[in-house]
């Protein structure tokens, strides 16, 4: 059980997670043993706050102190390393970037904030957002959406708002037969062929600028990816009758993402992944994972399941009869 104290502070490590992946501490650091003032110098910053913030992180045990050095924690290694496999500074940059919105969160709720006050910090850029979404997708939920489908004989898919590309990388890589098309906007694609350079998988790999709200997806499809792509409940209907065109019969529906199902299991970080979407836009319509299932089978699938994928995430399919 957390303590008060817990509660309490929690807000400032927060912020001092930030200001250290903000200012590479830990990358600085590596696998090195270093002075505050040698940090301090590499990263351009004063060495007596620096030396505070570093002190932080030793009682978050993101660092350990040897004498008069600083030594990254196993887990900073692994994940507050930028280059290492399961770096997740840049979703922690796009978290931080989006705080000041969470300080309207009382007011919002309470009708004492109109839309729009609770501005971010610093609007994230689309590649901060893609690499942040990236991280995510590298903690476990591109290889759990890989264990969790089945797309035995399909040949082509379309990853539609696929992102970084992540998925189509993994899910080509389990199916070696399957071709993947991932859609999105220009900026996007530009980030996510980048990312996906250094990969076998990306020569069954293509790429086509399009809104997936409007464009054809395509025609005969064997199965369409909708990752992080289902939220708001005005955007769904013709994303999903997109999906519905374009599949041949028989053909996969694939959607995860990060939801709430309030009537039933209601996962905290679904709960606090709509309320960032609410401080966002208090107008938006945010699906729950149970709405949106009854969208689904409304429009015409069917064999419609949902299941866990991580602690985080849902994954439901679903078939074109």
């Amino acid at each position: 059980m957390q303590s008060i104290s817990d509660l309490m502070t929690r807000p400032w490590s927060t912020f001092v997670l930030f200001a250290a992946v903000r200012l590479r501490l830990f990358s600085i650091l590596g696998d090195r043993a270093m002075r505050a003032e040698d940090v301090a110098a590499e990263c351009g910053a004063s060495s007596h706050p620096l030396r505070a913030l570093l002190d932080a992180c030793v009682g978050m045990e993101l660092v350990t102190r040897r004498d008069d050095r600083y030594v990254n924690s196993h887990f900073s290694l692994v994940y507050l390393v930028e280059g290492k496999p399961l770096y997740m500074g840049d979703f922690f940059d796009l978290l931080n970037a989006e705080s000041a919105r969470w300080l309207g969160l009382s007011g919002l709720i309470g009708g004492t904030c109109r839309p729009g006050e609770g501005k971010p910090r610093e609007a994230p850029d689309s590649l901060t957002f893609i690499k942040a979404m990236n991280n995510l997708g590298m903690l476990g939920e591109a290889e759990a959406l890989k264990s969790a489908v089945d797309l035995c004989g399909c040949r082509a898919m379309v990853d539609a708002g696929g992102g970084s590309g992540l998925y189509s990388v993994v899910l080509c890589r389990k199916y070696p037969d399957l071709r993947s098309t991932i859609l999105d906007v220009k900026d996007t694609l530009v980030v996510a062929q980048e990312l996906t350079r250094e990969y076998d998988e990306r020569e069954r790999i293509g790429f086509r600028e399009a809104d997936i709200m409007v464009d054809s997806f395509g025609e005969k499809i064997d199965a369409v990816l909708l990752s992080d792509v289902l939220y708001d409940r005005s955007d769904a209907k013709a994303i999903l009758g997109n999906a519905w065109r374009c599949l041949r019969r028989g053909g996969l529906l694939v959607v995860r993402g990060y939801y709430a199902d309030p009537p039933k299991t209601n996962p905290l970080f679904g709960s606090l992944f709509v309320l960032n979407m609410l401080v966002s836009d208090p107008t938006r319509d945010v699906l729950t994972i149970s709405s949106l299932a009854q969208m689904v089978s409304h429009i015409g699938f069917t064999e419609v399941r949902v299941a866990p994928l991580t602690e985080r995430s849902t994954c439901l399919t679903a078939r074109r009869p």
